[in-house]
């Protein structure tokens, strides 16, 4: 394992991440919890995984192992995600200690529009929508610790398909 590179590339995943989420705070909060920045997200933790494993796989030199890209591939992706989610917590809780409200306001009138479509049950969307208003959107230790571990589980499973794709077998199956 490639330690600066994993380093390298997961500080970069994390600055990029953040900058795109002061971005959507400054600009529009809707943009927060749109599909495209969620798409978005997704597209960024995926090319930090991939230099990440280029790059080590061109100082490597020869084959580049499955296992080892997965590694590099999800730590490279976890360590931008621990990142990203330190400045989430600050953010919620240091420089706008109101976000939470208005992210879950953002959120219950997406939502609306959703349970008004004729195809759901007016009793489930209401039942949907109260325990929806139940759900508390404050970023504590819990709520991050659970985002860390919901991360660590995507970066893992994110690290298992770029491992397919950047892998390198030997010229020659016998040299292995």
């Amino acid at each position: 394992m490639n330690f600066p590179v994993i380093f390298r590339f997961g500080a970069l995943l994390g600055m990029v991440s953040i900058a795109s989420l002061l971005m959507t705070y400054m600009i529009d909060l809707t943009w927060m919890v749109s599909r495209w920045y969620f798409l978005i997200s997704i597209v960024m933790i995926f090319a930090a995984m991939i230099m990440a494993c280029l790059e080590d796989r061109r100082i490597q030199g020869g084959p580049y192992d499955y296992g080892r890209a997965v590694v590099t591939a999800a730590c490279t992706g976890f360590i931008g995600s621990l990142i990203l989610i330190a400045f989430t917590g600050f953010l919620y809780n240091v420089i706008d200690p109101n976000l939470h409200i208005q992210v879950k306001e953002i959120m219950m009138t997406k939502m609306q529009t959703i349970l008004d479509s004729p195809r759901i049950d007016d009793a489930a969307a209401e039942k949907a929508l109260e325990e929806f208003e139940q759900r508390d959107f404050k970023q504590d230790f819990r709520a991050l610790g659970t985002a860390a571990l919901l991360y660590l589980i995507m970066n893992l499973l994110f690290g298992l398909l770029v491992g397919i794709f950047v892998r390198r077998k030997p010229e020659n199956p016998f040299e292995a």
